[in-house]
């Protein structure tokens, strides 16, 4: 898959949070995918989990007593209450050379003809998650639309599905302060 891939390469040997590390669906959590790649993996979710790594808890307002190398949102943003005071969070947690990495289903997709997920707060497409990440201090370093999170998909599936979802990679914007909103 596009997503694990990507993930993966920016996430070998580093100290890495994994928020929503319990995951909704199995078939959407990237804990076990990245455990073996990471240097550290630490997770935060709001369900408990029998994980020891895995802590209960709000990213909104948690507090570490780090920071990490990389921070993984996997399909998490579309859940959050308050996703302005997750990234500021984030912003806290993640070093000065640090990764941000984004994926979440892109709101111009033809399932909006659907019934919504009753636990996605606020949807994003391109403009508008590029544009929420910018405002909390993050800038775009890769962007990727990818098929969805299903481990396989069909060949002749994939074209058909190629920008159901979306994944940003960000890194601090040097010189941003809360202020500056």
């Amino acid at each position: 898959m596009i997503r694990e891939e990507i993930i993966i390469g920016y996430i070998k040997g580093k100290d890495v949070l994994d928020v929503g590390g319990v995951g909704q669906n199995p078939s959407y959590n990237l804990w076990d995918d990245m455990r073996p790649h990471a240097g550290s993996l630490t997770g935060i979710d709001l369900s408990p989990s029998e994980n020891k790594d895995i802590i209960l808890g709000n990213m909104e307002n948690h507090s570490f007593d780090r920071k990490f190398d990389v921070i993984v949102l996997g399909d998490v943003i579309e859940h959050v209450d308050n996703q302005g005071l997750l990234l500021d969070n984030i912003r806290r947690h993640l070093k000065e050379e640090g990764v941000l990495i984004v994926t979440t289903p892109n709101a111009k997709w033809p399932t909006v003809f659907m019934p919504t997920n009753p636990t996605h707060t606020l949807c994003h497409d391109k403009a508008t998650l590029c544009n929420i990440l910018k405002t909390h201090g993050f800038n775009i370093v890769e962007f990727k639309y990818y098929y969805g999170n299903k481990r396989c998909y069909n060949f002749l599936v994939r074209p058909l599905i190629m920008r159901q979802q979306m994944l940003a990679v960000c890194k601090l914007e040097r010189g941003f302060e809360d202020h500056e909103r």
